[in-house]
């Protein structure tokens, strides 16, 4: 049996790995993290206000929005696949994940208002994330989303 001062060290050792995998961790996060106004923290370039994703329409990257049938993907977070938002009318925007839910594939972005899987099975959905086509039987997971006054806001977390 080894003596009480090794397993001293091999636990010190052990916790002290742990303690600076969290401590990067965390450092990552803070510096992905910056604010830009009071209140509008950003996370990889997005805006984040109380919970929700806000995209200002008047800027060039979320402009495939101001036209109705169209749509993006944003990456939230790198261990998540993309969120996928598209305008739906005049007067409504969605958002919902871009996997599948039939085999977890990559949902293409829309062409003539129709989104597509990636897999190649045929699956389809509507600009709301509704099944079109099967295989997939249900909906891709959805997001509250709103348009007020050219911003989208995605509540991400309730």
């Amino acid at each position: 049996m080894p003596p009480d001062d090794l397993l001293n060290r091999r636990k010190f050792l052990a916790d002290s790995g742990r303690l600076l995998v969290m401590i990067s961790s965390f450092s990552a996060l803070s510096c992905a993290c910056t604010s830009e106004k009071k209140g509008e923290p950003r996370l990889a370039g997005l805006v984040i206000d109380q919970g929700r994703l806000v995209l200002d329409l008047n800027e060039s990257l979320y402009s495939a929005l101001n036209t109705i049938g169209n749509g993006l993907k944003l990456e939230i977070t790198q261990q998540e696949k993309p969120l996928i938002i598209t305008r739906v009318s005049e007067t409504r925007v969605a958002a919902f994940s871009s996997q599948c839910t039939h085999a977890g594939y990559e949902i293409m972005l829309p062409e003539h208002g129709v989104l597509t899987c990636a897999s190649g099975h045929g699956g389809a959905f509507d600009l709301e994330g509704r099944v079109l086509t099967g295989p997939p039987k249900s909906n891709l997971a959805s997001y509250p989303a709103q348009l007020i006054a050219n911003r989208v806001y995605v509540t991400l977390f309730s």
